[in-house]
């Protein structure tokens, strides 16, 4: 990649092949628009001096990432690029545009940071290299969302970033830094993607609290922030994209916001405050008891941010067990946690995010997480996330490869999902056990079936029972086919599981290390157990699923095999 931001100019074929499909699947938020040379020259203007405040970094520093940076190893996904010390990643070509997309970001900043002294001066060589290669103008690094996340992350960076630097060093960086402010007032509201417009209300709120003459910028970015709140945050609480991890940065945005304002000594918009005690509620629902939260519908496992997310609204706990807006159903039993999805996508374009995951369930014991999904951390390539939003990625019935939610193109180009129809979930709680029963008919009209789950958890959180079933409503029995219909259904396991299969008494059994537990599972059919992968940590590990296949006949109603699969999960000794 250029100075000049020609994204594909001088590359190898294969290079240039790589960045069209890194394109293609991230849609406009991937293109490098070409801004003519009148547009730049707007962006020109006064200087401040300096800040009279800056909003405190609430997101979690990774120092080992950090320390690696320092000594030149840099790694975004598959992506690695190792430069001599005291080298910046950037002069030759990026190796690939997700790693110039998540340099570009400046989210590395702060792990750099955590390593101290060393970090900061590392942190502030790197900066000043970059605002003279491309501090001015660059089409692919000054994309919208990447400039929103950069101004974040340099504001929240603290006085350590400018305090060091020589009078010249200072000024440059300052001026590409409200050049870069200037970008954002003048095309943010017209960004397509809802999260580059909610991360541009907080960019220009922070930079406009941040500067003495900034009433104009702050005025913006808080009008900006406050429709996209509206939009974004639902009613009870959740983000509209249904994904904990974007509703635990959305936490941690407004409240950033929030403090520096009241630090500042202004007054902060009433929707500021009433969103978080609600956000932080909802948080409350997806946390497990290690701190993290299940990898559903975008993000990962999101530990840190999640505990970074609830710090400041003191100890959350989940007072209710069915988020109806949000869209999921959790059961706690002991130490045991089950999710499971109840909704279908949000509309568009809230669903560019979203996965095919309609019944799938995950289950933790204890903190330590034993079913869960594939997970889409997003340091990952847009084509490893992409595989992570399929049905298949996740812990529920497939249907010969078929995903329960159709994948299409939206108008921004982003890949969004519809589906799957006619999902909906009962509860019943008794005694004993609670019963989850779903439903949704993905299928249907392919196949003439009907997509039913149960689950029976003990109330003691020692007994998991599950019931899978394929069936087709007696109205259209006359309709029937012939050929059978081929399923699977997947129980994907965290990569710390430990498995052990027992062939001739059917069972697998299942180790949690941490706290030394073993579950057993079993099935009233042969259960395999295969490869799989786990992106939830923001790299590809190998791990392993636990996998039932059957072929369904046209014609059941779903009592009997081979349309109903039943399984269990015992905790043994």
């Amino acid at each position: 990649m250029t100075a000049g931001g020609d994204v594909l100019h001088g590359v190898s074929g294969t290079r240039s092949a790589e960045d069209t499909a890194w394109i293609d699947l991230m849609g406009r938020a991937g293109e490098a628009p070409s801004h003519s040379p009148v547009y730049r020259m707007r962006l020109a203007g006064p200087t401040p001096d300096g800040l009279r405040a800056w909003p405190k970094d609430l997101r979690p520093a990774n120092a080992a990432h950090g320390a690696e940076l320092v000594s030149g190893r840099w790694r975004f996904g598959a992506s690695y690029v190792e430069t001599p010390e005291g080298h910046a990643p950037w002069g030759p070509p990026f190796p690939t545009l997700h790693f110039g997309d998540r340099v570009h970001r400046f989210d590395w900043i702060r792990d750099l940071a955590a390593l101290g002294a060393e970090g900061e001066a590392r942190g502030r060589a790197l900066v000043v290299s970059w605002t003279e290669e491309f501090g001015r103008w660059d089409n692919f690094g000054w994309r919208v969302g990447v400039t929103a996340d950069r101004v974040i992350n340099c504001l929240s960076a603290g006085p350590w970033l400018l305090a060091s630097l020589e009078r010249a060093a200072r000024e440059a960086v300052l001026e590409s830094l409200f050049r870069q402010v200037r970008h954002l007032q003048f095309s943010a509201a017209e960004d397509p993607d809802p999260g580059v417009r909610f991360r541009c209300g907080v960019a220009l709120s922070l930079a406009g609290a941040a500067i003495e003459e900034g009433k104009a910028v702050l005025e913006a970015g808080l009008a900006l922030l406050e429709v996209e709140c509206g939009r974004q945050i639902l009613a009870d609480g959740g983000h509209v994209s249904r994904s904990p991890q974007a509703l635990a940065e959305a936490l941690i945005d407004i409240h950033t916001v929030e403090d520096l304002l009241l630090r500042q000594g202004l007054i902060a918009p009433v929707f500021l405050t009433r969103l978080q005690p609600r956000m932080a509620s909802m948080l409350g629902f997806f946390m497990l008891p290690g701190g993290q939260v299940p990898p559903l519908h975008g993000g990962g496992d999101g530990l840190p941010i999640t505990s970074a997310a609830i710090a400041p609204h003191g100890e959350v706990r989940s007072r209710f067990s069915f988020a109806r807006l949000s869209g999921y159903q959790r059961v706690q039993a002991g130490d045991v946690t089950v999710h499971l999805d109840s909704s279908g996508a949000p509309p568009q374009p809230y669903s560019s995010r979203s996965h095919a995951s309609g019944l799938s369930l995950t289950i933790d014991d204890g903190g330590e997480c034993l079913i869960t999904a594939c997970g889409s951390h997003r340091e990952l390539e847009p084509h490893l996330r992409e595989a992570g939003r399929r049905t298949a990625a996740h812990s529920v019935l497939c249907l010969e490869g078929q995903d329960s939610a159709v994948f299409s193109r939206d108008g921004s180009g982003s890949i969004s999902i519809d589906g799957p129809p006619g999902l909906s979930v009962r509860r019943l709680e008794e005694d004993d056990q609670c019963l989850l029963e779903g439903q949704h008919s993905a299928w249907r009209d392919r196949y003439g079936v009907i997509y039913r789950r149960r689950l029976y958890v003990a109330r003691s959180g020692d007994r998991i029972t599950g019931e899978e079933s394929l069936s087709r409503p007696m109205s259209e029995a006359s309709v029937l086919g012939t050929q059978t219909i081929p399923y699977l259904v997947r129980f994907h396991l965290h990569p710390d599981v430990m498995v052990r299969s027992d062939i001739e008494a059917g069972h697998v059994y299942l180790g949690l290390p941490r706290r030394e537990r073993v579950w057993r599972f079993r099935s009233e059919t042969v259960v395999s157990v295969e490869p799989s992968m786990y992106w939830g940590r923001g790299a590809s590990e190998t791990t392993l699923q636990l996998v039932i296949r059957g072929a369904a006949e046209p014609g059941g109603d779903g009592s009997k095999h081979p349309n109903r699969i039943r399984w269990s999960l015992t905790r043994v000794e």
